[in-house]
């Protein structure tokens, strides 16, 4: 039987997310991708901001896999 673990995967997910959301937001605030016409393109404000969000995704990511090899313990 297999013990299919939702909470570590919807982790593992939102981290990922998060975690690309974060990279992409540091690559248009340092104007390298993303439309010049942006209001975040350029913009020193997105670099920080997307630093943020990629460590907070990064933070998720590693909980959601450290709970997933997590094994559940023997009842004594």
């Amino acid at each position: 039987m297999t013990d299919l673990r939702p909470v570590p995967i919807l982790l593992i997910v939102v981290g990922v997310l998060v975690l690309l959301a974060g990279v992409v937001f540091t690559l248009q605030g340092m104007g390298i991708v993303g439309p010049q016409g942006s209001f975040m393109f350029n913009n020193p404000t997105w670099i920080y901001q997307g630093v943020a969000a990629a460590v907070i995704g990064l933070v998720i990511l590693v909980g959601g896999l450290l709970l997933g090899r997590r094994t559940p313990g023997v009842a004594r």
